[in-house]
Parts: structure tokens; sequence; C-alpha cells
């Protein structure tokens, strides 16, 4: 016999024993004996069998001082497994039953980690990304001076940052597909919404040139309080930006000629038109 065929045949001993001693510990009525065993499990890191026993204990320990071991030690082999829907709301549910237990912190602190954890890529639903926000915001509201809070931090500033950068593609497409009105006015609440959003200067050119482009595609009668509008949104944008390292500039500024010529000849018109009509009169 190969000493490869031995270590099959041992492995698979080992195996056929661990499976019967789990299946019996299921079977065991003293939830004492599975309580050892769901511990041993879960120290192992096998969280499939260390789940199914902390689970069966859950009635039998319920309303009594082991129950708040139960079902932290249960949400932690959810985590593992990662499932994370039902771990947060075992946490929750720890929380919330022993609101002052020994993990409670860490429970509600996992509660809005398993949260963060389920929030999806910003081109998808956002309201998992939302609920994380609050859940995180709870925590900090409850537990202010706790260990946690860096974390907490960094989560809301990675959750925020899902959001805002969702806002800012989407009011970007409106630039993108010319529809320059709307552009003008979704571009700026993304920086009202989302003040620390890295895109700002990228989006305040983009709004600016956008009062351009819509003052050049309308009508006539239009053009020229639009075109003065974007000489405004021009002169509040270099207030906040200077042209020497801005890279907007040179474009913004081309376009501040071009409009200025628009407005000369819109000038231009009128007087032939006021001149026309003394004329004929």
């Amino acid at each position: 016999m190969t000493k490869r065929l031995l270590y099959i045949l041992s492995f698979v001993l080992v195996l056929t024993t661990a499976c019967s001693k789990y299946q019996k510990t299921l079977k065991n009525p003293d939830p004492n004996k599975k309580l050892e065993m769901a511990m041993y499990y879960y120290n192992k890191k096998d969280y499939y069998r260390a789940s199914n026993l902390f689970e069966q204990l859950q009635d039998n320990f319920n309303g009594t001082g082991m129950a708040e071991k139960v079902i932290y030690y249960s949400a932690y082999c959810n985590y593992g497994l990662q499932n994370y829907p039902l771990a947060g709301y075992q946490f929750k549910s720890y929380y919330e039953s022993f609101p002052t237990g020994l993990y409670s912190e860490e429970s509600l602190y996992m509660t809005a980690y398993c949260q963060y954890l389920e929030s999806q890529s910003y081109y998808l639903d956002p309201t998992d990304t939302q609920k994380g926000i609050e859940s995180i915001k709870l925590f900090v509201t409850v537990y202010p001076d706790s260990k946690y809070i860096p974390e907490c931090n960094v989560l809301l500033d990675k959750l925020r940052g899902k959001l805002s950068f969702k806002s800012y593609k989407n009011a970007k497409l409106y630039y993108n597909i010319r529809q320059y009105k709307s552009a003008i006015v979704a571009l700026p609440n993304v920086v009202k919404d989302f003040p620390e959003t890295p895109y700002k200067e990228e989006i305040d050119y983009l709004t600016v040139k956008s009062h351009y482009l819509l003052a050049k595609g309308s009508i006539e009668t239009k053009q020229e309080e639009r075109y003065n509008t974007f000489l405004t949104a021009f002169s509040e944008y270099m207030n906040e930006y200077s042209d020497t390292t801005n890279k907007y500039y040179n474009d913004l500024k081309v376009l501040t000629v071009k409009a200025t010529i628009a407005l000369k000849k819109i000038a231009q018109e009128k007087t032939k038109e006021k001149q026309q009509e003394a004329n004929n009169n």
C-alpha cells in the first residue's frame, strides 16, 4: 500500500469520524454538550457546523444568561459564512435584546458593518448604501467615544463616496447628452449635496460651459440673456479658481471671447433693426 493511499484512507477515516461526531452532537439532548461542540467548531472556523448547533441552542437557552452568548456567536458564524444580511439581523437582535450586554457595543457596530458590506456598486440600487450610512450614524450617536469611531469614519467616507460618484455620473450624463438646461441644475446640486466630492472643479467647469453651450444652441431671442448669464457664471468661477493653476481656464477663456463676439453681433443686429424702424417711420 502506497503512502498516498494510506494518506487518503486516513483522511477519509478522520472525516467519517468527524461527521459521525457532529451528527451525534446534533441529536444530543444535552444543550451544554451542544454548546461545547458549537464553540469547538467555531474556534476551528467550521462556521457551518457551529451555526447549526447555535441555531438549535437558541430555544434551549432562551431567557437564560447563556442566550446572550448563543446569539452573539451565531451572528459571527453567519458573518464567517459571508451571510451578511442574516448576520446583521442577528447582531441587531442581540443589541436590541441586550442593550447593556457584554457585546452590545460590538454588536451594534457589526450591524452597521454588515450593512456596509451589503452596499452595492454605485451604478446599482443605492438603498443598502443609504441604510449603511444611517446604521453607522446611529452607532456614532450611541457610542461617540467608541474605539470603532475611526473605522466608522472610514466606512462613512466610502459609502458617501459611492453616492457622491453616482450623483456626479448622473449629473454629467445630462451634459454628455447635451441636455444643458438640466445639467446646469444637476451639476451644482452634486457639490451642494456632497461638498467633499473630488470632482468639484470639473463640475464647476462643466456648469459654466453648459451655460455657454445652452446659449449657443438657443433661439435668437434667448441668446443675449443666456450669453450674459454665461459670462456672469465665468466671472464667479474665476473668483474661486486661479487662471494660473486651473486646467480648464484656457478652454473657458476661449468661450468668453466667442460669447463676447456673439453679443456684439446681437447688439449690431439690434442697432440695424432700430435704424430700419426709424427710416420706415
